[in-house]
């Protein structure tokens, strides 16, 4: 919108000069107020003083209220300026001084007019009161044809008409000739020529197709809408009411409400059959750029400068939500033709999608997805009738056009000459129709926009290695210089380990194998750990020297570092608007990949990554190492070499086969990489220093061999533990993975002594590392604990699936000795709201929670306390299924204040979750660590008639 941009107050002084000129010397008639003193007012005081803002409680918009005065009392004393707070305030003679400091003052001709007014009397107005919405500005002769710009387009529901918005007029073109040609600034099937005031900002057409209307305004000096007969171009109505040009109108769906929003900050509701206002929404604190209304009429939205999309109940102007997720101003916003989504967009260049309920309340709107759009400001976006496309165009110069499923791009437009400033489709989805700030018109054919586009889906991480390769048996081979260039490289066969040395600063060595397309190979260096001083990096080279290359990443989304710098382990990041983001997503930082393992527990907490031992783990060999405060990130998805990627404006990484330390973080300094070869032929592996050191003690060991996809499983915590009577404690069983192995793990636990039972089978997730159960008793104190020998008949197993083949390995020592303790000081119960019928097929008394992915649902912890104990106590829930969360549960868990029982949590579900069933359970983070029984959760799909519902 070019008003947003060129936005001019000095338009409205130029518009007063006339009215402010001092009286001539020989005029001996005092001043008069409408003719002299209230264009002075207006330059000078309204902007503060006005019926909205009302400063000092003082309006300088009329007569009566100027006499009236304000909270100080009256500023005006009939005959005696030089008791008037109003000239004293001008004069800068009293405080507060009128128009405050910085601001530009009246001049000493036209203070004397105010004076003369007041000495005169302060008489009322004589003349007819001056149109305040008329504008004088000089006449500035044109040179050749120039074409206005087109600010906005619009297209009737019946499709035969098109409306063009330019400066002063809005054009109504009919959909084709009779030759069939499409409307263009050619055309001369030009149905009606419409006239309005200043820029018209936006135009649009009731549903039924009988009016259009034309919005628009003079910067600092009036907004107004027009609403005409779309058949024979007949002025129906003028609605006006804003201080400001309107910058978006829009009708209701059923056409009897008229939504504006304005430069002037306000949302106004109009009955559009008399024209009077209804109500004003405030709320927004800079300019309205755009509204839309829901679908049903129910829900307004607009964007706005201060950088939120705001959701209003337009029956009782209550405001229902603030999008605030967007960082720089929005221009756009548009709901879904079903209503069940709304995009914004504006100066950050990115789409954003929420997800709206019904009602729209706060809180359950949330971002479904956020899309780096365009390399300039978002200025317009417009679903298509049948809801299948979204366009959107850009101070770029780009018009995108995105597909609604996943709002993937599907085509780019060719660059425009100019701001495609107006969009609009056809209603049969078929035509795009483009203006221009050149005030040139285009349409484009945008049916079946996205045949022929294949999306690829991204990778989801390394494939598992295949069954190892039948070859020869391990050989061990010295290292043989000179090997430092490709023509020296040593010859191996494989599977070997080369024992070798950097000989000197700046030696690489280079060994030559053979593999055939899509063999797996380990390649791993041992120096480090045999206390070398070499401080390895591997890499695969084609038999010519060139890096293999391994997959490319996408950027899809752009953030950065804050709050303080990242080192080479932590797996905490604070990472700028993570609300966009979402688990399982891969993180792109200075040449680490990063997966995100859990969503920020509080204003105190960053992004967790997939982490081991406290270290985060990179993906795709690559290593870990420091990044400053603010540094730039990306959420990236893989995708295989060759692939052909829709350019979506961010950078695209390619990531070739090379390592320096271990990804996995059970190296420390030394290399693992693992090559799968994309063809049969010879390759090369160059082994530096990272350095570039080299001398004595600078040996090391590389091995390449097939990869054995494994498990080692154990217990993390819950062995030989004391367990409260009638109470609970929790069981922590842990895996460590080893060369590629990344499926699930299932634990069982059998042979429990009489009076315990544990929440099993407890399956650790693919790519997980842990998962927890509770071990609960029914025993009383009183009662004889179970023997060391009754627990040494305990046997946990750990079972997976290799290659289609079943892994079992058992923990040696089971549970150890559990030992039973003291009753406890309360007793902890985790409980569904109200009861839910329990499964059919399951023959226990295991309370159910049941989630679909998407929704939220509520839960109870409670707590029986002993007589005398009140402490507050604070609360995890274990086991939960990887994407669903206790949304209410802080750094500081969830906590059960003093002298309460308990405290309603919520539970949400991401909507990637797959359906599973899980023993959860609530635990103490306090006196003793006490758990809950535990509650059986179902997280499964909705049917459609519910999911309707």
């Amino acid at each position: 919108m070019l008003s947003r941009n060129f936005i001019s107050f000095g338009l409205a002084t130029l518009g007063l000069m006339a009215a402010t000129a001092p009286l001539a010397a020989e005029d001996k008639q005092p001043p008069d107020f409408n003719t002299h003193v209230a264009p002075i007012l207006k330059k000078y005081c309204v902007s503060c003083h006005n019926r909205d803002d009302k400063e000092g409680s003082l309006v300088l918009e009329s007569f009566d209220l100027a006499l009236k005065g304000g909270k100080r009392g009256a500023v005006i004393v009939p005959g005696k300026s030089d008791l008037s707070r109003l000239t004293l305030s001008v004069e800068r003679k009293i405080k507060p001084v009128m128009p405050p400091e910085g601001s530009d003052a009246p001049k000493a001709d036209e203070t004397a007019v105010l004076k003369a007014w007041i000495d005169a009397g302060a008489k009322g107005p004589s003349g007819k009161t001056p149109d305040p919405t008329l504008l004088v500005t000089p006449k500035i002769a044109t040179r050749g044809k120039v074409r206005e710009p087109i600010q906005a387009t619009a297209w009737s529901r019946d499709g035969k008409q098109v409306a063009i918005a330019r400066h002063g007029q809005v054009e109504l073109r009919g959909l084709v000739n009779d030759d069939g040609k499409k409307p263009d600034s050619q055309s001369p099937n030009l149905n009606a020529q419409l006239s309005a005031r200043g820029v018209v900002n936006d135009v649009g057409f009731s549903a039924d197709g009988a009016i259009v209307f034309a919005a628009s305004g003079e910067p600092g000096v009036f907004g107004e809408v027009r609403l005409f007969n779309s058949v024979n171009g007949e002025l129906l109505r003028t609605i006006q009411g804003h201080r400001d040009a309107v910058y978006a109108a829009e009708l209701s769906p059923d056409g009897k409400l008229l939504a504006t929003g304005s430069y002037d900050q306000k949302v106004k509701l109009w009955n559009v059959a008399t024209g009077e206002e209804i109500r004003t929404l405030h709320g927004h604190n800079d300019a309205v750029y755009d509204v839309a209304f829901h679908p049903s009429g129910s829900i307004l939205a607009s964007a706005s400068g201060d950088r939120t999309v705001k959701l209003w109940n337009v029956a009782t102007g209550e405001r229902l939500d603030t999008l605030n997720q967007p960082e720089k101003e929005q221009y756009a916003v548009a709901f879904s033709p079903d209503g069940k989504r709304i995009v914004a967009g504006g100066v950050d260049k990115r789409i954003r999608v929420w997800d709206i309920t019904a009602g729209g309340k706060e809180g359950t709107n949330p971002v479904a997805f956020a899309r780096y759009a365009h390399e300039g400001g978002i200025l317009r976006l417009a679903f298509s009738a049948d809801g299948k496309m979204l366009v959107s165009s850009a101070e770029d110069r780009r018009i995108k056009l995105w597909e609604t499923n996943s709002f993937t791009q599907l085509r780019v437009l060719e660059s425009q000459p100019d701001w495609p400033q107006g969009i609009a489709i056809s209603p049969d989805s078929a035509n795009l129709l483009v203006g221009r700030l050149d005030g040139s018109l285009q349409t484009y054919s945008i049916a079946n926009a996205g045949e022929g586009v294949v999306f690829t889906k991204p990778l989801t991480g390394d494939p598992v290695p295949p069954l190892p390769i039948e070859s020869a048996a391990m050989q061990t081979v010295d290292e043989v210089e000179p090997n430092d260039e490709i023509a020296q490289a040593q010859a191996v066969s494989l599977p070997v380990t080369i024992n070798g040395k950097f000989a000197a600063a700046g030696d690489s060595d280079l060994f030559r194998f053979d593999a055939k397309a899509g063999q797996v190979w380990l390649l791993e260096t041992n120096a480090s750990r045999k206390g070398s001083l070499a401080d390895t990096k591997l890499e695969v080279l084609s038999a010519d020297g060139r890096p293999v290359p391994r997959l490319v990443l996408q950027a899809v989304r752009e953030t950065y570092s804050e709050f303080r710098p990242i080192d080479s382990n932590g797996p905490d990041i604070r990472l700028k608007n993570w609300e966009e983001m979402d688990l399982n997503q891969f993180l792109y930082i200075g040449g680490e990949v990063l997966k995100t393992f859990r969503m920020p527990q509080g204003p105190d907490s960053g992004m967790q990554m997939y982490n081991s031992g406290g270290k985060r783990l990179c993906h795709f060999d690559t290593s870990a190492t420091i990044h400053a405060l603010d540094a730039v990130c990306y959420i990236v998805e893989p995708y295989p070499v060759g692939t052909k990627l829709i350019d979506n404006g961010l950078p695209v990484f390619p990531l070739n086969f090379e390592n320096d330390d271990d990804g996995e973080r059970e190296l420390g300094n030394d290399s693992r990489l693992t090559f799968t070869a994309p063809r049969d032929g010879s390759y090369l592996v160059k082994i530096t220093d990272t350095r570039g050191f080299g001398g004595e003690k600078h040996d090391y060991s590389l091995t390449i061999r097939s990869p054995k996809p494994n498990f080692t499983p154990s217990l993390a915590g819950g062995k030989d533990a004391n367990i409260a009577a009638t109470s609970g404690t929790r069981v922590l069983f842990q895996i460590d993975r080893h060369e590629g192995f990344d499926g699930d793990v299932r634990f069982d636990v059998a042979g429990l002594p009489e009076g315990f039972s544990i929440s099993t089978p407890v399956t650790i997730q693919a790519g997980h590392l842990q998962a927890r159960a509770v071990l609960s008793s029914t025993l009383d104190v009183k009662e004889k604990a179970p023997s060391k020998e009754a627990w040494s008949q305990v046997k946990i197993t750990a079972t997976a699936t290799i290659h289609g083949q079943e892994v079992t390995k058992e923990i040696a020592g089971g549970l150890g000795e559990i030992k039973l303790a003291d009753k406890p000081k309360f007793v902890v119960s985790l409980l569904p709201d109200r009861p839910v019928a329990a499964s059919p097929a399951v023959a226990d008394d295991i309370p159910e929670l049941i989630i679909a992915p998407g929704q939220t649902i509520s839960a109870m912890l409670r707590i029986a306390r002993a007589d005398t104990f009140t402490n507050e106590q604070r609360f995890d829930v274990d086991n939960l299924p990887h994407g669903v969360i206790v949304d209410n549960l802080g750094l500081s868990g969830v906590m059960i204040r003093q002298g309460e029982s308990e405290r309603q949590i919520f539970i949400t579900a991401s909507s990637w979750v797959p359906e599973t069933t899980r023993l959860i359970y609530g635990i103490s983070q306090q006196e003793g660590n006490q758990a809950s029984r535990p509650v059986r959760l179902i997280v499964r799909s909705l049917d459609p008639v519910a999911a309707a519902k």
